[in-house]
């Protein structure tokens, strides 16, 4: 999500950042409400209000992480003023010309794999079907490649290729495990743990609409026609 930055000692800053989000998101696990909402029934209506949202929070976390590592001096990030101007030319240029990367097959084949499932099971959780689920993994990997990432380095086809491929994969594996887990009439600590590493997008947009003010529900009701209605509300404080 917000990994893979150039430089060494900048993946340590963006590590950081991204260890502090998934602590708090660990940390809401134990609270009394429940971290994150859940659609009760996959075969209930697309929520595309809240995948909409995932996906803005998503790219808004891209963002500020981006932010951070900008203001950080030159001896953190290694980047010059220069290099920093020449911010949107250097994006431009390697959008234009995407590479075949380098990247050891840790990164490439795992950290690609797991991030795509966690894209994948987001979308699952909104309601969507396998395929959409698939589509949407893309569209999120190509949106980092294209976005954030390209600002340091070209997209890479092997991580628009093994993102949404494996991720689809890993996500298709580890949703009998997830259901398995919410039947459980209560959740031990650990179910948590595994409910929010499978999901930590949904996790941590959950700490985030807190932090907000945002409260959201899902309401499922029986229309007058017969057909399940399902409700997304969004309340502020």
């Amino acid at each position: 999500m917000l990994a893979v930055i150039v430089a060494p000692s900048v993946r340590h800053y963006t590590a950081a950042v991204v260890a502090f989000c998934f602590s708090l998101a660990v940390v809401s696990a134990f609270a009394e409400e429940t971290p994150f909402v859940l659609l009760p029934d996959k075969s209930l209506d697309r929520d595309w209000i809240g995948l909409g949202r995932d996906t803005l929070l998503l790219f808004g976390y891209q963002t500020v992480a981006i932010g951070i590592l900008y203001a950080l001096p030159e001896s953190t990030t290694k980047w010059s003023d220069e290099q920093k101007n020449a911010g949107v030319e250097r994006w431009w240029e390697h959008v234009r010309h995407p590479q075949w990367d380098s990247d050891p097959w840790t990164v490439n084949y795992i950290g690609h794999t797991y991030f795509g499932a966690t894209y994948y099971i987001r979308a699952r959780e909104r309601g969507f079907g396998e395929i959409d689920s698939f589509l949407y993994a893309a569209l999120a990997s190509a949106m980092y490649e294209f976005g954030v990432e390209a600002l340091f380095e070209r997209p890479s086809y092997q991580d628009l290729i093994v993102t949404p491929v494996g991720g689809a994969l890993l996500g298709f594996a580890l949703e009998p495990l997830r259901n398995r887990i919410k039947r459980k009439p209560e959740l031990q600590w650990y179910d948590h743990v595994a409910l929010i590493a499978t999901d930590p997008i949904g996790a941590l947009n959950s700490v985030t609409e807190r932090l907000l003010g945002i409260k959201s529900d899902i309401r499922v009701d029986v229309g007058r026609d017969g057909k399940i209605h399902a409700e997304l509300r969004m309340l502020w404080n």
